[in-house]
């Protein structure tokens, strides 16, 4: 193996590293439904005002000039702009276009209608335009609406075809395979000595699917040198998950492996509890490894510590950004801690059973507690649990 980049590498410093491991994967153009869960290459603007035209915002009566109002007609969305003159109404319905010179939209509720004239209406106020929205009010035509690196999330969907875009240019989606490793694991009935479940394989697929990521193959094999080898060879993911066999004991091997595969180590253990023992390495083909320990919670973070950044990075997506919160309890430790928490007030207060093997805290949690080391220390940075929408 070449040189470590990050030897026992401090947590940003890690994320950093990850997130600088390859460029974006290449674009494809699609549907903006397709493009679903991809990150925009390019800005977006409006072709269009938003909306186009003087818009009814409720049901009733568009009036033009001083009351009484006849009602000469009538126009619903979906329609052209009638024509009024001044002294007259239309019937309108929500969302319909209405004439640019109208007064206000009487809601039906509010107005006094008497053989066919709107006379007045029930005090509501008597401001100019009231009930109407103006062509433009939420987009004028050559207004940049969604930046490049934008992930589309089903409004951001709504939103593009809203400004009259039909098609879009995205990153593509990292295929992701997953190898859990371990001789102790079975994949059903009670733990028993010597044997305990498998509960990574079915976690880390949904954690793939969170982030934006495709799932390739899942594997479960033995603690195997040989067995490890030939299952990374074979992959052709962009990103291959490796757990367990990242320490340093007799029958972990993911570093003879990786020397084998003439890998570079990217990320050599982080200074972070859980999750020390994760390596993240790079191999000739330009795939990327990521070795997270065999713990379930640490696993997890090491995924959030690593896998995260990384794909964010390869779909186009600019670096997350965490936001800060008090801890309930102040916490002293010599390294990082990435702690389940959930939160209530604003405060992160630490779930119980939070050991790295354990799964029962952060099934509880609502997030992670990143707390940097020190005495005492009372605020954190939040950081998505990979189950909840960042």
């Amino acid at each position: 193996m070449t040189r470590v980049q990050g030897k026992n590498a401090e947590w940003d410093d890690a994320r950093t590293l990850a997130s600088r491991c390859l460029p974006p994967l290449g674009q494809i153009n699609c549907s903006i439904v397709e493009g679903i869960g991809h990150a925009l290459v390019h800005d977006f603007a409006s072709l269009s005002d938003v909306p186009p035209a003087h818009t009814a915002m409720m049901d009733g009566y568009a009036v033009c000039g001083p009351a009484p109002w006849p009602i000469v007609g009538q126009v619903h969305a979906g329609q052209n702009s009638a024509i009024i003159e001044t002294g007259q109404a239309l019937r309108v319905s929500t969302g319909a276009h209405i004439p640019s010179n109208t007064l206000r939209v009487i809601p039906q509720e509010s107005a006094v209608v008497e053989d066919g004239i709107v006379t007045g209406f029930v005090a509501d106020g008597n401001v100019r335009k009231s009930h109407i929205r103006l062509p433009g009010d939420e987009a004028k035509k050559g207004n940049i609406i969604a930046r490049a690196g934008t992930l589309i999330t089903p409004v951001v969907a709504g939103l593009l075809s809203t400004i009259g875009h039909d098609v879009v240019d995205v990153y593509d989606q990292p295929t992701i395979d997953v190898i859990v490793t371990g001789d102790e694991l079975i994949r059903s009935g009670a733990a028993r000595p010597g044997a305990i479940r498998d509960s990574l394989s079915m976690q880390i697929p949904s954690w793939i699917t969170w982030a934006n990521a495709r799932v390739g193959s899942v594997h479960v094999i033995h603690d195997s040198q040989r067995a490890l080898e030939k299952q990374i060879s074979a992959s052709r993911a962009n990103i291959i998950i490796v757990t367990g066999g990242s320490a340093h004991g007799a029958r972990d091997y993911a570093r003879p492996v990786l020397a084998e595969l003439e890998a570079e180590l990217i990320v050599d253990q982080i200074k972070v509890k859980p999750g020390h023992p994760t390596i993240l390495a790079g191999l000739p083909t330009h795939q990327i490894v990521a070795n997270l320990p065999g713990n379930p919670l640490a696993a997890c973070v090491a995924f959030m510590t690593v896998v995260d950044p990384l794909i964010y990075a390869l779909t186009g997506r600019k670096p997350r950004v965490l936001n800060s919160a008090p801890l309930a309890t102040p916490t002293t430790s010599d390294r990082t801690r990435v702690i389940p928490v959930t939160l209530g007030n604003g405060v992160a207060t630490p779930t119980e059973f939070g050991g790295s093997a354990m799964l029962r805290g952060l099934a509880q949690a609502d997030s992670f507690a990143v707390v940097e080391p020190g005495i005492d220390i009372v605020t954190c940075r939040l950081l998505p649990v990979p189950w909840i929408l960042p």
